[in-house]
Parts: structure tokens; sequence; C-alpha cells
């Protein structure tokens, strides 16, 4: 972890306690990369208690942890400690620049930082809308405005990030090596997340560029449309088959490189409450046949689990949970997310009567990885430029063509997670019954034809229409964000056409409100912000890029 180059001359800057001097710029990057980790209370209080009814991929048994502003709080916290170590690397940077009269020695770092950055940053202010951006962070820089930053508008935050990635995204595809002053890039000498891949660095931004381009292109195509076209002609040679058969092809937080546990067990055997809902499983299975026989997407065995065994169903029966419970819904129960299943799998309680989440999917905590985008992800969003005929681009091939290259990938992914643990030993029958002796690309190959089969072929809605094309993308790219609620939530607001039983009456956050603390100790810039809000700090209030509602 020593790097003396690193550390020279660094004696005289700022002596935070978040970013001392005596930490190297190896230190805190690897920091900041572990700094995007979701919290227990985030997971426990946001994801589990809000974003996954309100996008209808889980459905809730009882509303009963309503303290959403310690999510909020902690969200909040921990993305501003990150961002005051960003701005004393940002700070370290200009210094070794200066040092070595070569303001561009750092622009590969700086391009890598820039992408956690805009990660993490275009997370919060989808979550909130118009966030403190440019003066937050900075409260250790002796700034007048440290301890009470100024709201930036979410429009002037996306334009900026925009420009910064797709700087970025070049400044880390482009192998030279030296700057044009002849000086050699400095290098980190290790880095935890893609191990110093630039190549890979460049496919995170672009796919950055594609999601968040997307966001933004109804409210602002002028901008948004150039970024896109730029975007979606970029060559991935590295995401689509990176860890080859360990991730199928994605970038991932894994705790076991990290050195760290995730809190998920945590948040689901306290929370308890999650359970598959009617929305997604009318999305894997043609029939409501309980004993599965229906069942044509297989990631169904990979996020889910039956209830309880019975006589009638001794492996359990699936059984979705409706997504609004009424007075005649049987009282379910039991404990499907309990760390006692780690020696008796199939024992979810007598009371558990409705299908919960895959317990192995919510139990490990070492080599079950947090996903920040996968490959699939990025094939879903080209499939949408192409079928809407963004900046006049069309399928190469056809739309059926561009959705099961995704539907593909992200079998690709999903079902090589239970190859990341060993606690994943249990297998329903019907799943290792087809799998077989197929190699994982067969496999995942018939997977991605059955899928089209049932849902664009044999829909009995499908007319080859522009309207049916985006319902299936959005369908399929919401069902591959299965662990990623926020952003299925985000494409949820976007469009109003994720899959929904119930016309998206769950869908009543456009936003979460600012946390309290925010609230108090910085009530005049919050007071000035509220003024601007159509419906000042509530969950009514949309979000800047929102359009449709």
């Amino acid at each position: 972890m020593a790097f003396t180059a690193c550390t020279k001359d660094f004696d005289e800057m700022n002596q935070d306690p978040f970013s001392p001097t005596g930490t190297t710029i190896d230190a805190l990057f690897n920091g900041v990369v572990s700094s995007l980790q979701q919290s227990m209370n985030e997971q426990f209080y946001l994801q589990n208690e809000i974003w996954y009814p309100e996008t209808e991929l889980g459905a809730l048994i009882s509303e009963s942890w309503g303290n959403s502003q310690i999510g909020i709080s902690n969200l909040w916290s921990d993305y501003y400690y990150m961002l005051a170590n960003i701005r004393e690397l940002e700070n370290r940077f200009d210094a070794y620049g200066d040092e070595y009269g070569d303001t561009a020695i750092c622009d590969k770092v700086r391009a890598q930082l820039n992408i956690l950055k805009a990660y993490q940053t275009f997370k919060l202010t989808d979550v909130f809308g118009d966030i403190p951006y440019s003066e937050a962070g900075r409260i250790w820089e002796n700034s007048p405005v440290g301890m009470k930053p100024k709201w930036d508008s979410q429009e002037s935050i996306y334009k900026q990030l925009m420009n910064e990635l797709l700087w970025s995204r070049n400044v880390l595809q482009n192998d030279t090596t030296v700057t044009p002053s002849g000086n050699e890039f400095y290098k980190l000498s290790y880095e935890v997340l893609l191990n110093n891949n630039y190549i890979l660095w460049a496919e995170f931004a672009n796919s950055l560029i594609l999601r968040h381009g997307l966001r933004m292109y109804e409210k602002d195509p002028e901008f948004a449309t150039p970024m896109l076209v730029n975007a979606y002609n970029f060559i991935y040679t590295q995401m689509n088959t990176s860890g080859g058969s360990t991730t199928g092809g994605g970038i991932c937080l894994w705790p076991s490189v990290l050195g760290t546990n995730w809190d998920t067990n945590w948040s689901f055997r306290e929370h308890k409450h999650l359970r598959m809902g009617e929305t997604i499983w009318s999305c894997l299975s043609s029939t409501d046949d309980m004993d599965g026989s229906g069942i044509y997407d297989y990631r169904t065995f990979i996020f889910f689990d039956t209830n309880h065994k019975t006589d009638s169903f001794p492996d359990g029966a699936w059984k979705p949970y409706p997504q609004i419970h009424t007075a005649e819904t049987p009282t379910e129960g039991g404990s499907p997310y309990a760390q006692s299943r780690d020696g008796s799998y199939t024992f979810k309680g007598p009371s558990c009567l409705y299908s919960p989440f895959n317990y192995y999917l919510t139990r490990d905590e070492r080599y079950v990885p947090q996903i920040l985008v996968n490959y699939a992800d990025v094939l879903f969003m080209k499939a949408e430029i192409e079928v809407r005929n963004i900046g006049g681009i069309t399928p190469p091939l056809n739309a059926d063509e561009s959705i099961r290259s995704g539907v593909y990938q992200s079998f690709l992914f999903w079902t090589h997670m239970p190859n990341m643990t060993s606690r994943w030993t249990y297998f329903y029958p019907q799943y290792t019954n087809y799998v077989g002796n197929l190699s994982i690309w067969d496999w995942c190959n018939n997977m991605a034809a059955n899928v089209m089969n049932y849902a664009v072929w044999m829909n009995p809605e499908y007319d080859g229409s522009q309207e049916f094309y985006l319902k299936m993308i959005y369908q399929q790219r919401w069902l591959n964000l299965f662990r990623q609620p926020w952003e299925a939530w985000a494409l949820a607001r976007r469009t109003f056409a994720t899959p929904t039983t119930t016309n998206h009456a769950k869908l009543t956050s456009y936003r979460m409100e600012y946390p309290q603390k925010e609230v108090e100790y910085n009530y005049d810039n919050y007071a000035t912000q509220v003024t601007s809000m159509s419906h000042g700090d509530t969950r009514q209030t949309p979000v800047w890029w929102m359009v449709r509602r």
C-alpha cells in the first residue's frame, strides 16, 4: 500500500479525518470503491420496503416498516462521506500535476474516479432530484460554503456528469501510455474493482452514458441524442466476456475482493415481508399451475423459492402473493430467510404459504455480488434506441434478435450466479433435469429462445408494433434488474411501461424526501430549494427527467 510518489509533498494538504495525509491515493481510491456498497438500512427501508413493491418486482405481505428516513439518511450521508474523499483525491491529482509540471499526468486515474463519482451521484440525484453537489463534499477545504452547500439542479448535474463520462471513456480507451509531454500516466498500483483494466473501465463509462442518456432523452433530446448515438456505436470487447464462466459479463462489487460482508441477509431476515408477486410471476410462467409446469423462464429458479413443502407439493408450490392484498388474503408467515435454512433448506415454516425470494441470493454475503451494470442491460438499452429510432438508428437485423440477444446475456449472467458460492447446494428438480449435461452456453441459448417463444411470438398482443417491442424490452430489462430495484424504479418512473398487474397503482413515489438532518443543518438552502418543487419536499414531486406521470 506504500507508494512514495503518491504522498510526496502532501504534508501541507488537508488534514481532515476522512482523508488524512498519511493515506495513499491507492487506499483512498479503493475506499471510494468500497463505499459504493449499499448499507443495511438502504436495503431494508428503501429497497425491500418501497422500491420492490413499487416496481412490482416483489410484493409485500405487510407494510410494517414505514420509517424510510432511516434508509434515506444512510444513503445521503454515505454519499457525502464518499464525495469528500473524491474531492480530496481530485485535489491530490491537481497537486501531483503541478509538481510534475504536467496537468495530464493523472488523467487516467482521474477518469476512473469520474466514473465512480458519476455512478453514485446519478444514483443519489435519481432518488432525490435536485441535490447539493458543486459545493458539497468540501467541508475540509476551508470553503465558506462547505458547511451549508446550495442545491444544484438535477439537469445541471446530469449534463456535467455526462460530459465528464464522455471525456473519461475516451481517455481510458486510448491505449497511449504517456502524456503529450512524454510523462507516463499515473497508474494505481492496485485497484479492487476492475484491476486497472482501462478498456473495461471505458465500457463501464459508456454503459452509464447509455443508461442516463436514455433517462434524460425525452426531457432534452438535443443534448442526449448525439451522446446516445456515440455510445450506441461504441464497441464492447470486454464486458460481454469479462469473467467468462465466472460472471457471464458484468461489472460488480464482490465482497470477497473488498474484504467485507454485505448486509443483505440481515435486511431480508429482519424485514421478512418480501415475496414473489403476481406481476413477476405473470412474466415467468404461462399458467398459474403451482407445480411449476407453466414456468418458461428458468430465471424463476434463481430468483425465487417455492412455499413450504406439503404432502401435495413435496418440493413446495409456486404461489405468488397479491401485489395488493385484501382482507381475504391469507395471513402469510414462516421463516424463509432464517439462517436455519443452511442446515434444512426446504424448511420455510408451515405458515410460509407464498413463494419467497431465493434464499441463496439473500443469504450469501461473500460471493453473491452487488451489480453495478451487466452486458444484458447494455443490450436492452441499445435495443430501445433501435426500436425508438433515436438518432436514426434501427435494428441491425430485427427487433426480435436485439431482444433475444439481451435475454441470452441475462441468462448467462444469472445462471452463473450459483457457481459463485459453495452455499448454493439445492436446485429444484425441474431446473436440474432440464440443464442436464448441456453446456452453459447451449442451455442459455435454449432458454432465450424459450422466453422469446412465450413472451413474444406466442403472445396474443404480438403485432410487430413499436409499442409492443418497447413493452417487451422494458419487461426483459426489468427482469434483468431483479437485484437492482433502484434501477428498476427509475425505469418504471421514466416509462410507466414496465410490467404491472395493478395499472401501476403501487408506483406512488416519484422521488424520496430529503433527510431530516439536511433540513435541520442546511435549512436556508433547503427552504429555497422547496420553493422550486411542484409538490414541495414530497414523493409526488417528479424528478427533472420524468415526463410521463
